[in-house]
């Protein structure tokens, strides 16, 4: 399979919009962060959001690692992938990294077709939507994501990719200043 067939940002446009039944998600309040709350429970309760907001199986929130420059790490995720929270995979072979490459929100049709790693843990995937998470002058951090996994009905449209971009602002702006890294453990917040 070639990368020309698992991007599919193209069809964004073709589909159809689904936020006529949705108008209470749309109001939504965002979830704030509390005191007291560690910076993941707040990327968390953003996660929780995002997979809600565009009925997904999986959401979360890959950080670039300031250390390696090739690898990210699943800061926080919800749904779905929740177990693969704080592990790390390659920047330069996965759809974050091409994100970065783009600099735009991209949809992908079974990326583990395409990204090995991603069939040899596991991850199987029939949507992801992808969007950057772009701080002050343009410095790239991360990006939060959505996934469809065995559910074929689901289909993300430009909604969806609205919905990203909403709830990607400020976010690295609030990585930057929280200065992601390992947490006491060693594990990465």
């Amino acid at each position: 399979m070639s990368l020309s067939e698992i991007i599919a940002t193209d069809q964004l446009r073709s589909r159809p919009r689904k936020r006529a039944g949705n108008a209470p998600l749309r109001s939504m309040p965002r979830v704030a962060p509390q005191d007291g709350v560690t910076l993941r429970d707040a990327l968390r309760a953003r996660c929780e959001e995002a997979l809600l907001r565009c009925s997904a199986q999986s959401a979360g929130i890959s950080i670039f690692d300031n250390n390696d420059l090739d690898e990210l790490t699943w800061a926080a995720t919800a749904g779905a992938l929740a177990p693969y929270e704080g592990r790390r995979f390659p920047r330069s072979n996965s759809p974050c990294g091409l994100c970065f490459s783009y600099r735009s929100t991209q949809l992908f049709v079974q990326p583990h077709q395409y990204f090995h790693w991603m069939a040899e843990n596991n991850v199987h995937i029939n949507e992801a939507l992808v969007t950057p998470l772009i701080g002050q002058f343009g410095a790239f951090y991360g990006t939060i994501w959505v996934m469809s996994h065995d559910d074929l009905d689901i289909h993300f449209n430009l909604d969806d990719a609205d919905t990203l971009a909403d709830l990607s602002r400020g976010l690295a702006s609030t990585i930057r200043l929280n200065d992601i890294g390992p947490d006491p453990d060693g594990r990465p917040v």
